[in-house]
């Protein structure tokens, strides 16, 4: 259960554990080759050079161990943006994915931004599941991208806050 889960600021030795994670997870599950996960640290490295004290990574932890992660950056036009948003396969179904969701959102609530972003692909289908549960609504597919050897609809979606 979500109860079980400890949420905690990302330190460095975390960020290196949410880039391994995410090529790990994406590689069994959607065949992603190791270009994603090349992707992940370089937006990783680009993250942590962003101004400001809004930005944000988080890393849920259950029994001692991490869970998930998520993390959160300011837009211009008072927009939010969600990235590293991952739930390892053994903590899912257990409200851990929505309790992750909830900490980026109510942060950027409390810091009085108007909409929520994010960008997702179509072969994520609980993520997708998921932002659609806590109102996202897609605003833009594109068809046919290539990318990490799959092919996918890149997706764009959006909440207002």
């Amino acid at each position: 259960m979500a109860s079980e889960l400890a949420v905690r600021t990302a330190g460095q030795d975390d960020d290196e554990w949410i880039v391994a994670a995410h090529g790990e997870v994406y590689a069994a599950e959607f065949g992603f080759d190791r270009r994603f996960q090349q992707g992940i640290a370089g937006k990783m490295h680009a993250f942590r050079r962003l101004p400001g004290t809004f930005n944000r990574v988080w890393v849920g932890w259950i029994a001692g161990q991490r869970a998930a992660s998520i993390a959160v950056s300011d837009q211009p036009g008072e927009v939010a943006f969600l990235n590293f948003v991952l739930v390892l396969p053994q903590y899912r179904g257990r409200g851990v994915g929505r309790a992750m969701m909830n900490t980026a959102l109510d942060h950027a609530r409390t810091h009085a931004l108007k909409e929520m972003q994010l960008e997702t692909y179509s072969c994520l289908v609980d993520a997708r599941a998921l932002y659609g549960r806590l109102g996202f609504r897609m605003t833009q597919a594109i068809p046919g991208k290539q990318a990490f050897g799959q092919t996918f609809e890149q997706e764009f979606w959006a909440l207002r806050l």
